[in-house]
């Protein structure tokens, strides 16, 4: 097979590439980054939200690859880097796939590769993202997105305990969770009419045995999407690639994904908009994606939806569509939660970056920086649908201006954290529809946001 002859050749190029202390590389991926800063000249506008400049982007690829084929991935388990040549990384992105269907049956969808400025409107993964949920309420929390008809395909939250007992990763508790975690999103999925949604998991489990316990034709199927993290600054481990071989032998949809750090390794706006793309392109080559996730994590708000992340991430991803087919995603991580505006205006701001940017799939919006217990909703995900198919016919332009609008309706709460209100506060438990609050809220944003100019429906 095609893939398990290229995972021999990591797995090959783990035991057998330089040997190298952790230490030494991160500072390899540092200098690295600033070398090609330097000899390619990227610099972002320092004003524009999203990139408007094609050669910028074209730079930043070249940059990437020039970074990537230097400096390589490290493998923490055996010490080593593994490193691909110019032109073989050039060969293995030229054979990524630029489509995959998700899920079965009549809730199957297919996910295209777009470009920038694409009218294609990008999947929408309405999901709390692994936020975490007390178990009482993962059911119905989890409901509130798959019943939404602008929702494609989704992605649980993160239980906080099974059977009442904190979960310790790499114990028999793990196992147990994870089990638990595929239970419970089957009756949420049966619930909703729509059992044959596609779902990323497992989102709990951080440990290999507890993601590969419950990954099989009666847990995580092959046609969800498995979903695994590389650890940053472009490290794997023999745990991460034993969750990739697991879902290469089973035939399951590989969906990985890699959060640089602004203003770790990479620097400022620069250097991360050359290291996402540099990222990317390894979950690509080294991991086998079908779909390069990402969702740079701003060090002090926890969130992606600030100026300098959404600046970086543009121009990471315009790099990306514009020079290859690689489907790719981002994840919206606000800092407002239910209840408040600022969560609906910075989804905004990040859905028009990222549509008009070339994604193929937006994931979220993971409200509350997805670290308060249950302060998610299904209603967020309905208004990230509505703005990816508004955003789908805006130019570069045009998106600027309006994105530039929402980022001033909350940029000075961030700060402020303004983490609002808990599921059981904004939804009915019983009709699990949200309330005439937060309704009112959805429908007078959406109602300003067609003032602005952005066409619904």
């Amino acid at each position: 097979m095609k893939n398990t002859t290229r995972l021999m050749d990591v797995i090959q190029r783990s035991l057998t590439g330089p040997l190298m202390e952790e230490d030494v590389f991160n500072r390899q991926v540092t200098r690295g980054i600033r070398r090609v800063v330097r000899e390619y000249q990227i610099q972002v506008h320092p004003e524009n939200i999203i990139n408007q400049d094609d050669d910028l982007a074209d730079r930043t690829w070249q940059a990437a690859l020039d970074f990537l084929a230097a400096c390589g991935v490290y493998n923490q388990s055996t010490s080593r880097v593994i490193l691909y040549t110019l032109e073989e990384l050039l060969s293995a992105l030229a054979d990524a796939p630029d489509q995959v269907w998700l899920g079965s049956g009549t809730d199957a969808v297919l996910e295209r590769y777009r470009r920038v400025e694409d009218p294609l409107v990008p999947i929408n993964m309405g999901s709390s993202i692994g936020s975490p949920v007390p178990e009482e309420l993962f059911i119905p929390l989890m409901q509130s997105y798959i019943q939404e008809p602008l929702v494609d395909v989704t992605c649980p939250a993160s239980l906080m305990t099974v059977h009442g007992q904190e979960i310790r990763v790499g114990s028999p508790l793990e196992i147990l969770a994870a089990w638990e975690e595929v239970d419970l999103m089957r009756i949420a999925l049966a619930r909703a009419g729509r059992p044959g949604m596609a779902w990323t998991g497992l989102m709990l489990s951080m440990s290999d045995a507890g993601q590969l316990s419950a990954v099989n034709p009666a847990g995580l199927r092959s046609s969800d999407m498995h979903t695994f993290g590389i650890v940053s600054e472009l490290k794997a481990n023999f745990e991460i690639l034993n969750k990739l071989t697991h879902s290469i032998r089973m035939g399951g949809i590989v969906d990985p994904y890699a959060n640089p750090i602004y203003g770790g390794l990479g620097g400022g706006i620069d250097g991360q908009a050359v290291l996402i793309t540099a990222a990317m392109i390894a979950l690509s080559v080294v991991f086998m994606a079908a779909c390069c996730g990402s969702s740079p994590t701003h060090p002090f708000n926890f969130n992606d939806t600030g100026k300098e992340v959404m600046q970086a991430t543009s121009l990471a991803f315009q790099a990306l569509a514009r020079n290859s087919h690689l489907m790719t995603n981002l994840t919206i991580t606000p800092v407002g939660g239910p209840g408040t505006k600022t969560l609906l205006y910075e989804t905004a701001a990040f859905t028009i970056m990222s549509t008009v940017s070339g994604i193929s799939r937006l994931l979220g919006p993971r409200s509350a920086t997805g670290v308060v217990p249950a302060h998610f909703t299904g209603l967020e995900a309905r208004f990230s649908g509505e703005i990816l198919h508004a955003a789908a016919r805006l130019d570069r332009g045009r998106a600027e201006e309006l994105a530039q609008r929402a980022y001033a309706c909350y940029v000075d709460q961030l700060d402020q954290k303004p983490y609002g209100l808990p599921f059981q506060e904004v939804y009915d438990l019983g009709t699990i529809q949200p309330t005439k609050a937060w309704k009112q809220m959805f429908d007078e944003t959406l109602a300003e946001l067609a003032q602005w100019g952005l066409h619904f429906g």
